[in-house]
């Protein structure tokens, strides 16, 4: 390996290193490792041309967070929408973090990868021992449609962890796959396969939804590449262990047994139109009709960045809705929360941005089609780019599995 390449990756790792442990630690150290990460990506930005298809999806990051940014300038409150735009500039440095990785040594990949389960690992074991000390406690609570805290650091947000979680199992089982398929036994590999099974066993315990649904995409994607090739007695055993694992995890997990129970509640709310307060799926739904009644208004530009979250709240005021005030919320899908902020023209962008990746990398990169789908499954029930530890996510991971690109092939 070229010595100035080993001293780049070297440094990449530890910027690495403080980005994951922070995403439950510390929202400045979260900004800061990403953005020197994203400064190791300036050097090798040609290279990044030379794949038309990874080239044209920087620009739709690019052209997704420019359309946010003419919104601005419509926004009556420009504060609010500076405050917005600071907030999404991992989407913006994107590009950068995709060369970053692009031209890292591949054989460290499993190193990274090892880091950023572990970094999930964490606080989801400490969480995990706080539900079963409180066990009688927190099941209550989920029978009311609460969450399980997340005991670590600054306290990141429930389905916000969900979401860190699903990607790191995520990761975790293609680090896996690939593994099989290689015939690698590194320790790296079994220290991966070890935490993966713990967090794959903790993000049912903590059974925070969007997380367990945009997981359980992620890996049918996974499995589908996996088994390309395949002989037909391993498809049948990929299909039944499908089955079995949701079910047996079910049978497991007090936890996940009652947020189902809680969800069939939440679903019959929603069919004969009760009183949604305090459900959180029938919340949900109305806000959704809410975000619509409004972009109905504003279709094309949008009400600004800036004015999204008053305008939205003074046209629940307008509406007949039986939702309280203190539960009339933002629509919690990100598509929508596009469009109300800047329009249609900014959701399409952002809709085209993860179609491209996923029609683009399908035959390239099973990975890079698993975050994204996962990602997504995740945007239809949270805004996931209206936070911080969700938005840097939904950039480094869409970045990171670009350094997976053509180690494996899907068919």
């Amino acid at each position: 390996m070229n010595p100035i390449n080993e001293h780049r990756d070297k440094l990449l790792l530890l910027f690495w290193i403080v980005f994951c442990l922070s995403l439950t630690l510390s929202p400045a150290l979260i900004s800061i490792s990403l953005a020197c990460i994203a400064l190791m990506g300036i050097k090798p930005i040609g290279k990044l041309k030379a794949d038309k298809s990874v080239f044209i999806i920087s620009l739709l990051f690019l052209g997704f967070y420019f359309s946010s940014v003419v919104s601005a300038f419509y926004s009556s409150n420009f504060d609010e929408a500076l405050r917005k735009l600071i907030l999404k500039l991992p989407i913006l440095i994107t590009p950068l973090l995709i060369n970053a990785f692009w031209v890292t040594d591949r054989k460290l990949l499993p190193i990274f990868s090892a880091i950023f389960c572990y970094a999930a690992f964490l606080p989801a074991s400490v969480s995990v021992f706080n539900y079963l000390s409180n066990k009688d406690y927190f099941d209550i609570l989920i029978l009311q449609s609460k969450p399980l805290p997340i005991e670590f650091g600054y306290g990141i947000y429930h389905i916000q962890f969900s979401i860190f979680l699903a990607l790191a199992t995520a990761l975790g089982a293609y680090e896996c796959i690939r593994a099989i398929k290689h015939k690698n036994k590194s320790i790296i590999v079994y220290f991966i396969a070890l935490i993966t099974a713990f967090n794959f066993v903790f993000i049912h315990i903590l059974s925070a939804r969007t997380g367990l649904i945009s997981l359980y995409m992620a890996l049918l994607i996974l499995l589908i590449s996996a088994s390309s090739g395949m002989r037909s007695k391993y498809k049948f055993g990929i299909l039944t262990l499908l089955i079995i694992v949701p079910i047996t995890m079910y049978f497991m997990s007090s936890s996940l047994r009652n947020r189902l129970t809680n969800t069939i509640i939440d679903m019959k709310v929603v069919m004969n139109s009760a009183n949604p307060n305090d459900y959180s799926f029938a919340m949900r739904v109305e806000a959704w009709k809410n975000a619509t009644e409004l972009i109905k208004e504003h279709p094309l530009l949008g009400v600004g960045i800036g004015d999204a979250e008053i305008e939205l709240k003074n046209n629940f005021e307008k509406a007949i809705t039986k939702l309280e005030p203190k539960n009339r919320k933002n629509p919690h899908f990100q598509l929508l929360e596009t469009a109300v902020q800047s329009g249609l023209i900014s959701a399409l962008l952002l809709l085209s941005l993860i179609i491209y990746t996923v029609a683009s990398q399908w035959h390239k990169n099973p990975l890079a089609v698993a975050f994204m789908l996962l990602l997504l499954i995740a945007s239809c029930f949270e805004s996931i780019l209206e936070r911080q530890a969700s938005v840097v996510c939904f950039a480094a991971m869409i970045a990171y599995s670009m350094g997976f690109k053509n180690t494996d092939k899907v068919k």
